[in-house]
């Protein structure tokens, strides 16, 4: 009797439905967003690490990011993936810092500054003369388990090779009050040839250009200077081939050393009027952040000569003047003055008049 009920309860049992198992070997998904452009002879890849595993199950098993590449030849024929995702083609790998929740530091701990799960991530890869001589450079990404197991494969990026277009040349920086402008000669273009464009960059910087978008003139305006600093930029010209970006090898740097050679405005709304034994100055703020005061001028009318009745700037924008004499007539006007070194100075406000009683 012991047998029917087992099968009994093996028969019930099979028409329950439990929690679905966990697949046997977890792996990352494929990057994303991948984006590839060439400076001179180095490429650059940029690619999103996944945040979840190939199929969605359970938290992402992320180790590092393995780079692939082959050389093919003018026409040569395109390998399958089982060819190119060898360990002999492997050019770099990626280190990947694991889920917050994995990786909660230790107080004191130095900081793990690899890319985690959803951070862009960069691989630059130099090339040598002879991957120079061939048509194009095929890459392929592939994440990889801590147990060492490859995850999914992204999709295949070719790179053009062959000679970068040469670098620009007469790169000249100057400087405004408030910017940076730089200038370059543009090269003249053969026939039906697109017109080159440009990336600017800051020198301190030479991988993340300053325009958001290849600039196709022959000048450029950097907004923001820091007085008595030196800043330099370089260019680059950028072609596109085969929806590739390949730009040059950067410019000779071009540098400039903003100087505060830029006066204040002349200060507006100058009233004058007279009291008895005072004449009394009103005029509005300027609005330069570096400003240092104002000097009051005074002349007597017609008022050929004004003099400064303020040896030192003053903060207000108000003065009263006592030492006058009546009957007189008196001309009025306001110079405001910055804290350069040396101190730049305004136009004169507009003129006013009052006679002293």
């Amino acid at each position: 009797m012991a047998v029917p009920l087992l099968v009994m309860g093996l028969a019930a049992g099979c028409g329950k439905k439990g929690a679905p198992l966990a697949p046997l070997h977890v792996v990352p998904a494929a990057v994303s967003g991948v984006s590839v452009r060439r400076l001179g002879p180095s490429v650059h890849i940029r690619f999103v690490l996944p945040t979840r595993n190939a199929g969605g199950q359970g938290q992402i098993d992320l180790d590092r990011v393995e780079i692939y590449a082959i050389d093919l030849a003018p026409g040569g024929p395109t390998p399958p993936n089982r060819d190119l995702l060898t360990k002999a083609r492997v050019v770099g790998t990626v280190p990947v810092r694991p889920p917050a929740s994995e990786g909660e530091s230790t107080p004191g701990a130095t900081p793990d500054t690899r890319p985690g799960p959803g951070d862009t991530a960069t691989f630059t890869e130099e090339l040598t003369a002879e991957s120079m001589k061939a048509a194009v450079r095929i890459y392929v990404l592939r994440g990889v388990a801590r147990s060492g197991r490859p995850g999914e494969v992204s999709p295949r990026i070719g790179v053009p090779l062959g000679p970068a277009p040469p670098p620009p040349t007469g790169v000249a920086a100057r400087s405004t009050e408030s910017a940076v402008i730089l200038e370059w000669t543009v090269p003249a273009v053969e026939g039906g040839a697109a017109p080159p464009a440009f990336n600017v960059y800051n020198a301190a910087d030479p991988l993340t250009p300053l325009n958001p978008a290849p600039v196709p003139a022959g000048t450029y305006e950097h907004a923001g200077v820091t007085v008595g600093t030196e800043q330099c930029f370089t260019l680059r010209l950028v072609t596109t081939v085969a929806g590739v970006a390949i730009e040059s090898d950067p410019s000779a740097p071009a540098c400039v050393t903003a100087a505060d050679i830029f006066p204040p405005a002349a200060p507006k709304g100058l009233e004058v009027v007279a009291g008895s034994g005072v004449i009394n100055l009103i005029w509005d703020a300027n609005a330069e952040t570096d400003l240092a005061g104002y000097v009051v001028l005074r002349g007597e009318s017609p008022g050929d000569t004004l003099q400064a009745l303020t040896p030192a700037p003053i903060v207000e924008t108000t003065y009263s003047d006592t030492a006058i004499s009546p009957g007189v007539r008196y001309v009025y006007a306001i110079v405001a003055v910055d804290k350069a070194t040396p101190p730049n100075a305004s136009p004169q406000s507009a003129r006013q008049e009052a006679t002293a009683r």
